[in-house]
């Protein structure tokens, strides 16, 4: 009994020295952590000291840390991730309150509101003058629209034409022209009463047949291309 307490005793106390000596080991591996890490931390402030001297234009940065990062005793893959960030250049910052740029500033702003005035002059000169030139170029270019429907049926002679028809066909020859249809039948209308058309009718379709002078007839018996545009106004506003 006595032999097998001594064993156990022995057992345990050779765990216990076994045990001792891993912390003691461990405690060691921790010290020279702690003084590699204390190293560490004075290189990277010598680092940030000389980074900050070559952002204030010391110039001598890259020199410097890497001196630093040298004579330093650390392990060679942190030394040289370190040389490689201090060797990195530092962005340059634009350049501001520069007089020049601060003048071109100056004068821009002084004459925006002048250019601003000049384009809104030119906006509404060009926008009043191109709707009002416009009809007095149409009126001036050729006959009026109860001519040019007069023509159209002059070639259809005896061929009875709708007010469709008629539209379609100004709108083919003349798009600048073009009209709705129901202008196209009030203008027609108005060549009946002028007995330039004839009107006839089947079933509730309207038809218009040429009946009488042709167009250049009527125009050189007194109808003006103006007359015909002052026509067309009235029918537009009816």
């Amino acid at each position: 009994m006595a032999d097998e307490a001594a064993t156990i005793e022995e057992k345990y106390a050779g765990r216990f020295a076994s045990e001792l000596e891993n912390n003691r080991s461990e405690q060691e591996n921790l010290r020279a952590r702690l003084q590699q890490l204390q190293a560490e931390e004075e290189m990277l402030l010598r680092l940030q000291s000389a980074l900050a001297g070559a952002t204030a234009g010391s110039g001598s940065a890259t020199g410097g840390a890497a001196d630093v990062a040298v004579t330093e005793p650390q392990d060679p893959a942190h030394a040289s991730a370190v040389l490689e960030e201090a060797a990195v250049p530092q962005p340059r910052h634009p350049k501001t309150g520069s007089p020049v740029a601060a003048a071109k500033k100056a004068a821009a702003r002084r004459t925006a509101p002048a250019r601003k005035a000049a384009k809104e002059t030119a906006a509404k000169k060009t926008t009043a003058k191109g709707p009002a030139d416009k009809p007095a170029a149409d009126k001036a270019a050729g006959p009026s629209l109860g001519d040019l429907l007069k023509q159209i049926l002059d070639r259809h002679r005896g061929e009875p034409r709708t007010a469709a028809e008629v539209t379609v066909e100004l709108e083919q020859e003349y798009p600048e022209r073009a009209r709705n249809t129901t202008i196209v039948r009030n203008t027609l209308e108005r060549l009946v009463a002028k007995s330039a058309v004839e009107r006839t009718k089947q079933k509730s379709t309207v038809l218009y047949t040429s009946d009488g002078p042709t167009a250049a007839d009527s125009i050189t018996a007194g109808s003006s291309p103006a007359a015909g545009e002052e026509d067309e106004k009235a029918l537009a506003q009816a």
